[in-house]
């Protein structure tokens, strides 16, 4: 219950605020545009060559989604998918769908990769090398927004597709 309650409050909070494009730091909007170039050319995964696909759009409610998810990240020093005790914003165990949500990005469908580096070039290197879906998720057409996020030596990339309202 308490989960939910936080949910909601933060989502009456973030309600107003616009999807369009905040201003991100130089080392997300980099990370970013490694992200696209690598979709835009192809890439061959663990499990395969995934032809290019169309980029992704920066969308202000999952760049604060994966910035504050970043920060609990560094706040409870763990690498998790599901918020970690001892974060900051959200309810532990609260699921990257949920706090997609709970900025107002209407998910249809989802995915984040997480890692911990030093550069948008290390990350993104990590998650290319990636046996477990990370580079596959990376390279899904079926995702068309992201949100970016960075907290220490953490960085989220949430990635989404929005539900028809």
């Amino acid at each position: 219950m308490y989960r939910w309650l936080t949910l909601l409050l933060v989502w009456i909070a973030l309600a107003g605020c616009s999807p369009s494009t905040n201003e991100l730091a130089p080392e997300l909007e980099e990370l970013l545009a490694l992200v696209n170039a690598t979709r835009s050319q192809g890439y061959a995964c663990a499990s395969g060559y995934m032809p290019p696909v169309a980029p992704l759009t920066d969308d202000a409610r999952l760049n604060r989604a994966a910035q504050m998810h970043a920060e609990d990240m560094d706040a409870a020093g763990q690498l998790s998918h599901e918020t970690p005790a001892g974060a900051i914003h959200f309810a532990p165990g609260t699921t990257p769908g949920e706090r997609m949500l709970s900025t107002g990005f209407p998910v249809k469908t989802w995915g984040e990769n997480l890692a911990t580096g030093t550069s948008p070039e290390e990350v993104l290197a990590v998650w290319l090398a990636s046996t477990e879906g990370h580079c596959e998720g990376l390279m899904r057409a079926a995702f068309t927004h992201a949100g970016v996020g960075r907290s220490g030596a953490y960085w989220t990339l949430d990635m989404a597709s929005a539900a028809e309202r």
